[in-house]
């Protein structure tokens, strides 16, 4: 395609046959994930999953440890511990102690994750390019050698 250049002072019509390479403004943002974002898509979600089961376990082992009383009062604790113990013989597991502290440590580990949501989602985004190039790929391109590339356009 050929761009028209108009010169007013002489009145003649040139055309330019060079046509400058357009790149896209979301390509030179995005850079690497825009090329397969797909896999960093992925690699984001797995990451924002691990980020979120891991400290949660950790913090409920953390606070089983301490061996501490909760932040909560006992009545409320007996009265969560009977509910749960209601839908627990609902579903037909052995009920728990009703003074256990299970349910406030879950609480209190939930809690925790949830106040570190923004370095999760900080640290998620921080090592989804490295995660898509050496956990997501591998697994694809190990998928697409096996079943072949059922999902490539035809010809």
């Amino acid at each position: 395609m050929f761009r028209l250049l108009i010169k007013r002072r002489i009145g003649q019509i040139k055309y330019s046959t060079q046509q400058k390479p357009t790149v896209s403004r979301w390509k030179k943002f995005l850079g690497p994930v825009g090329e397969r974002p797909i896999s960093h898509i992925t690699a984001f979600g797995i990451l924002h999953e691990v980020t979120a089961i891991v400290p949660l376990v950790g913090f409920y082992f953390l606070l089983s440890d301490a061996n501490q009383r909760a932040v909560f009062p006992d009545e409320v604790l007996e009265e969560s511990n009977r509910y749960i113990n209601k839908l627990r013989s609902y579903v037909g597991l052995e009920p728990i102690n009703k003074d256990s502290l299970v349910l406030a440590r879950l609480t209190m580990s939930y809690a925790m994750v949830k106040i570190l949501a923004p370095a999760r989602i900080f640290v998620s985004l921080a090592l989804t390019p490295v995660t898509a190039k050496w956990c997501v790929m591998p697994v694809t391109n190990f998928m697409r050698r096996i079943y072949g590339n059922i999902f490539s356009k035809r010809k």
